[in-house]
């Protein structure tokens, strides 16, 4: 909670966020430990971290306590009051992880300085589990689409490469995380991305290539570095 409100100083954080990361790998063994307030907290500040690997983690357990154990085990198709599936099952007091669906793996983030998605972000999380994704959000400016699929790539150099499709809708425009081992290699739509039209690239940044996108549908092709798997 203090990493959410921002109270730790710059110069602590890694260390706090290399404890939580701890916490949630190594003792907890990637189940929750959390309840309907703090699932909610850890869940958004894992997203603004870019911590998607972790949620992925999170998700990926069907033992209990966690969201897989309510479907596998339990076998239940709407939100019970509790992990153990007892009291109401019409509550949503479990039901928070369906914003990582559409902000971290779709990647589709409202910017707090442009409200009503005037300008926004795309930012999708490539994580283990998956091989693609279909998302999209109907901003109030229209439909905004974030897919996107990896092949089997070259198993010799450990990459794999990116399919982004996306639509930006009229009269918005975007910032656009493409995963990418570098710049030079995102093509869109089959020629270079640098060179296509509504496509302003901006700055590398942790291993995306990021540009400022104008309205319409893009296709944006890149090889994923070793690290994205």
């Amino acid at each position: 909670m203090a990493l959410y409100a921002r109270i730790p100083p710059p110069e602590l954080r890694p260390k706090i966020m290399a404890q939580l990361e701890n916490e949630i790998v190594v003792v907890k063994k990637g189940h929750l430990d959390t309840g309907l307030l703090g699932t909610f907290i850890l869940l958004d500040l894992l997203i603004q971290e870019d911590r998607n690997d972790l949620v992925d983690l999170i998700m990926g357990q069907t033992s209990y306590p966690g969201w897989g154990y309510l479907v596998k085990e339990l076998d239940l198709k709407t939100w019970p009051e509790t992990w153990s599936g007892w009291g109401s099952h019409v509550i949503l007091v479990t039901a928070t992880p369906g914003s990582w669906f559409f902000e971290g793996l779709g990647g589709i983030r409202p910017d707090s300085a442009n409200p009503g998605f005037k300008h926004f972000t795309l930012r999708p999380a490539i994580v283990k589990s998956l091989d693609w994704v279909k998302c999209s959000y109907q901003s109030p400016y229209g439909k905004i689409v974030s897919n996107w699929k990896l092949d089997a790539g070259d198993s010799k150099l450990e990459t794999r490469n990116l399919m982004l499709e996306i639509t930006i809708p009229i009269n918005t425009t975007a910032n656009v995380y493409v995963p990418a081992k570098d710049a030079a290699g995102v093509t869109e739509s089959g020629k270079s991305a640098s060179k296509a039209d509504g496509v302003k690239f901006l700055r590398m940044e942790n291993g995306a290539a990021v540009y400022e996108v104008e309205p319409g549908s893009y296709q944006f092709q890149s090889v994923l570095p070793p690290t994205v798997k």
